[in-house]
Parts: structure tokens; sequence; C-alpha cells
């Protein structure tokens, strides 16, 4: 009986989500950071013609490979307007953020090449009615003008970005602005599907 009732703890044990950096366990004050975003619509055949902005106070960074098939790992930090308690906490590792999302958020994903460097963001920006996702950097001028001041080891990510992403110029259909400004330096959870 011993046997099994150690195997299930071990088992359960592993199933969790873990820091990288395995540290003390996380208050809301870990999680607190300002960010803004901004989405300027002049002409779509989708979305509302208008602005609006989404102002965040806390923010979530997994290290994760759930994009491509799990064929390149990435950095993704997901702003919250609200802060992030305990119980916030617990969903968002076993990954439901469902409740966080529900007043707007905006997501950072950074995908990572074998040396953790970055080759490509991709921003999401939600609110209610409205859902934006564009490639807000993917060439070496792109990602050395926005995302220069980036350090990620394994523990925490040190970021400090921003940008503005513009709809190409010989785009008819939809012609877009999405701005962004971010500082932070928040611990990473490790999500990585062995």
């Amino acid at each position: 009986m011993r046997v099994r009732s150690g195997l299930i703890v071990l088992l359960s044990l592993c199933a969790v989500p873990a820091d990288i950096g395995a540290g003390p366990t996380s208050t809301p004050h870990d999680f607190q950071t300002r960010a803004s975003f901004a989405l300027a619509v002049q002409t779509s055949q989708v979305l509302t013609p208008g602005t609006s902005r989404l102002e965040t106070t806390s923010a979530f960074v997994t290290y994760t490979n759930e994009f491509f098939r799990g064929k390149t790992n990435a950095l993704k930090v997901q702003f919250f307007t609200e802060p992030i308690g305990a119980e916030a906490q617990a969903k968002l590792l076993s990954q439901d953020d469902r409740d966080m999302r529900r007043g707007g958020y905006a997501a950072l994903v950074l995908f990572l090449d074998d040396r953790d460097q970055l080759w490509q963001a991709n921003l999401t920006y939600v609110i209610p009615g409205t859902t934006v996702v564009r490639t807000v950097a993917s060439t070496r001028a792109e990602l050395t003008k926005y995302f220069a001041d980036y350090h990620f080891d394994r523990s925490r990510l040190r970021l400090k970005s921003k940008g503005t992403y513009h709809t190409p110029p010989d785009s008819k259909d939809e012609v877009l602005s999405l701005s962004w400004d971010a500082d932070l330096n928040l611990r990473v959870f490790d999500q990585i599907k062995k």
C-alpha cells in the first residue's frame, strides 16, 4: 500500500508545471508590472474602425513548446488587467486563463532559438468583441529595434519593449496599427511538454 501511495504522490508532483527558477511561493507582487497596448483601426472588413486601449497591471510568463507542434520553444507573456492572486496563479499554471482574460488581455509570444535568443515576436490584443494577432517582429532589424533590452536566464525574463506594428502600405482591405509599451522583470514558469 505504501508503494502505491508513494507512486501516486510522485506522479502527482510530476504533473504540475514547475517554476524554472524553483524559488519561494509566489505572491501577487511577483506578477506586478505595468504595460499598455493600443489598437487603431482605420479600415477593416472585420474589425470596427476606431481606437481602443488596454492598460494592464500584471503579467504571467511561461516557457513553453505549445506552438508549431512542439518544434520550437517560446516565452509566452500574458498581460492582464487584474492582479494575479494565489487562485489565479493556480489556474494559470494549469493553463486555465479564462477568468483572467474576461476584461481584455494581451500576450507577447517570443519564439526562441536553441540559444534562447529571439527569432520572432507575435502580439495578441483582445478586448471584448475584438481580437487581433500579428507578428510584430521577425527580421533582425525589427528584433533589434523593438526587443534589444531582452534577457532570459531560464528563471526570469527581463524585457523592455516599445513599438508599433503597422499594416503594410499596400494593404487595401485592412489598415491598422498595434502599439505596445512593456517593461518587466518576472519569474518564468516551465510548461515545456516532454
